[in-house]
């Protein structure tokens, strides 16, 4: 299957950020899904016959109860409304799943490190959980494998990579989802960052929680929420340690006083 967001190379940012040389990149497996927030979230992406699965639920569980109805079949509509109270119950176990982007972060109380600069050519392996663009499409993601670099301008990128799953043998991801998805920031645009940790799929990451505002997409037609939240969880804490070392080069919590123009 090809992708239509991985054959074209990251969107050149202004200033000329893509000049560094890029290392062959090794992405990190996706996590197992294990949990029940991790099962919803897969069921909402992956797709039957072009609906997804979790879709295909409510319409089986109103099928089922319009069918004990008309066919007059044993327990009539009590049976009927316990279907359509299954239903409902799955609706609002979903609801609750997609809050925080299926997810329980958990922040802790951290300094902020010393500053220290990441080499604009090397690149961080990171899950990052939230909205992520391309070509003027944008997505929400949970637990994307992808990786954190600092451009020379010290513009800070997540290039992250979705690949074809399979769910249960019957499902497929979306094939308008397969591919490389981003989200680039500065130091200008952070809000704010807290340290913690994020558990998904049994899992329990490192994370950092970097809240900022986004550059507005060009020729947008609805609007676009004036702050966004990405979660970066890390594999290791060598990793977590880089990261927040790098974004505190810039910036400060008395930053969080700033306007952005």
């Amino acid at each position: 299957m090809s992708s239509q967001n991985g054959n074209k190379p990251a969107p050149r940012p202004a200033g000329g950020a893509f000049t560094s040389r890029s290392q062959p990149t090794q992405f990190l497996p996706d996590l197992p899904v294990t949990s029940w927030r991790a099962r919803f979230y897969a069921a909402e992406r992956a797709r039957v016959a072009g609906i997804a699965v979790l879709r295909w639920g409510y319409i089986l569980a109103v099928g089922a109860a319009i069918v004990w109805l008309l066919g007059r079949l044993p327990g009539g509509w009590v049976v009927a409304l316990l279907w359509l109270a299954g239903a409902l119950a799955l609706a609002v176990a979903a609801r609750l799943a997609r809050r925080g982007y299926h997810v329980t972060f958990t922040a802790k109380t951290a300094p902020l490190p010393p500053g220290e600069l990441l080499p604009a050519a090397e690149k961080v392996p990171v899950y990052v959980t939230g909205n992520l663009g391309v070509e003027q499409k944008q997505r929400a993601f949970t637990m994307v494998p992808g990786f954190y670099r600092t451009f020379a301008t010290r513009e800070h990128a997540l290039l992250c990579r979705v690949d074809e799953r399979r769910l249960w043998g019957i499902a497929s991801w979306p094939e308008e989802e397969i591919g490389l998805w981003y989200a680039f920031f500065t130091a200008r645009q952070i809000v704010d960052i807290e340290a913690g940790s994020l558990v998904y799929g049994g899992q329990t990451l490192d994370t950092l929680a970097v809240t900022y505002r986004p550059t507005p997409r060009a020729g947008k037609r609805r609007r676009e929420p004036e702050v966004t939240t990405l979660y970066l969880s890390f594999p290791d804490t060598t990793g977590h340690a880089t990261v927040f070392a790098d974004l505190a080069v810039e910036w400060s919590p008395a930053m969080q006083r700033t306007d952005t123009p």
